[in-house]
């Protein structure tokens, strides 16, 4: 049976992206439209503001909402106010939080969105799946993909370095994912998508391959990252599921937010669990080759620099399968606790502790 794919239709990643987007197909169709722009506080919203008057000339209507957080009483109340109003277009601008929202409210309403991130720290830039806070615990839902997504790398450059980071780790599950997939599809337990998974590989090793080159700087290292999570947001679409860039890595970090206090970033716990996931699944010198480009890059090494103790790590790889209905290969286990310490022990040891610095310091 034929799976509706939806991408989005355009795509600009480039420096000074806001300021050029008069000469872009997206501002030539809000000509008499409704536009409201969902942003965060702060710096978002000052560039909300920026948005705002640059799209005036051209739109009927322009009107900024703020999104405090990520919680269904903010969405609940967005949606209101874009059913009763009936804008034309959404345009989502900030972190991963106020994207999500605006695709979300975006879905619900039937609206199309537009997304402008401000940072790529999860692949919330450009995907199907939509992350948000119900009775304080983090829940992943399916949304429609953007209609259009628009990077300006000057505004990439000036977010926090731990952010950029953060949506590396969050792009090194693939890997681990696609492993977990497979091992699903042997099982019986799913189809594969042989194409998502392609694209969800090709994303992952066209960043790396950039890591590696000798001529890199942040600027390229922000363009790569950024088209990388763009890839992988497809990948999800394609296969109708976020299975392409989500296993046993993310279930672990779903655990640490859930029973352990969510201490961290998404894509650094997502990263830890990225070394853990790899040694279940028998790739254990990939974990020790891992380790430079970890530093590299900006991602822990240990469990510990991020906040998390062996015990609570213990606990969120044996309560990980439980977080959601996905076979990985946690389920080719069935780990007693002195078996997790031994493999915490073999994959975290002390000599990889306070290694975790800022991407910054690595790519110029």
């Amino acid at each position: 049976m034929a799976n509706k794919i939806r991408i989005p239709i355009h795509l600009i990643i480039e420096h000074g992206a806001v300021s050029r987007l008069p000469k872009t197909p997206i501002y030539e169709g809000l000509k008499d439209k409704k536009v409201f722009l969902i942003c965060g506080s702060n710096n978002t919203h000052q560039l909300a503001e920026m948005i705002r008057d640059t799209i005036r000339p051209q739109a009927r209507e322009v009107h900024i909402l703020s999104c405090e957080n990520n919680t269904l009483d903010i969405i609940n109340r967005l949606e209101r106010k874009v059913l009763e109003e009936t804008p034309d277009y959404i345009f989502g601008i900030g972190g991963g939080k106020a994207l999500d929202v605006s695709k979300v409210v975006g879905t619900r309403c039937n609206v199309p969105v537009v997304l402008f991130p401000t940072a790529a720290s999860s692949d919330a830039i450009c995907s199907p799946v939509a992350v948000i806070k119900m009775r304080n615990r983090s829940t992943s839902i399916g949304v429609r993909m953007p209609l259009a997504v628009v990077i300006d790398l000057d505004i990439l450059a000036s977010c926090p370095p731990r952010l950029v980071s953060a949506g590396i780790g969050d792009l090194l599950s693939n890997k681990t994912a696609l492993f977990d997939w497979q091992l699903a599809h042997q099982a019986g337990v799913e189809e594969m998508n042989t194409f998502a998974a392609l694209m969800a590989k090709n994303a992952v090793e066209s960043f790396m391959n950039t890591v590696n080159r000798r001529d890199l700087d942040r600027s390229r290292l922000l363009k790569s990252a950024a088209e990388s999570l763009i890839m992988s947001g497809i990948a999800m679409s394609v296969a109708g599921s976020s299975r392409p860039c989500s296993g046993s890595e993310h279930l672990i970090s779903h655990a640490l937010d859930f029973h352990c206090g969510a201490k961290a970033l998404h894509g650094e716990q997502v990263a830890i669990g990225v070394l853990i996931s790899q040694y279940l699944q028998g790739k254990r010198q990939q974990v020790e080759e891992l380790h430079p480009y970890y530093e590299k890059l900006g991602l822990p090494t240990h469990y510990e620099d991020i906040g998390y103790t062996k015990e609570e790590m213990r606990r969120a790889i044996r309560l990980a399968p439980s977080m959601r209905n996905r076979y990985t290969i946690l389920d080719e286990f069935n780990l007693t606790d002195k078996e997790i310490d031994s493999i915490l022990e073999e994959v975290f040891p002390e000599e990889a502790k306070n290694r975790y610095r800022s991407i910054g310091s690595s790519a110029k």
